[in-house]
């Protein structure tokens, strides 16, 4: 194998085998290259941080009302349906008691 050839193997082999290099391991806590840059990029890295996690809480907030809305009607529904079983329990022991 000639040395161009074994050179340019090394830049095709990791493209094919889908490789990606990290500068650290995941999950280490440091904002990125850009915010640690600081400057205009990083403020702007900043706030587009804080609006995606800003609009993710309130999506989160909007399912949690809708279910608290649906299960106070379930339990109102239930409350109902347990009033006029008592009702009718009622009527029954006036009739069984005369």
């Amino acid at each position: 194998m000639s040395q161009n050839a074994l050179r340019s193997s090394k830049f095709i082999v990791p493209r094919l085998l889908g490789i990606r290099a990290m500068s650290g391991p995941a999950g280490d806590g440091k904002a990125g290259a850009i915010r640690e840059a600081g400057g205009a990029f990083g403020k702007l890295e900043a706030a587009r941080e804080e609006e995606y996690f800003l609009k993710r809480q309130q999506e989160q907030l909007k399912k949690l009302r809708a279910d608290h809305i649906t299960q106070a009607d379930y339990h109102q529904k239930q409350i109902q349906e347990h009033e006029e079983a008592l009702k009718r329990h009622k009527e029954a022991l006036t009739k069984i008691t005369k």
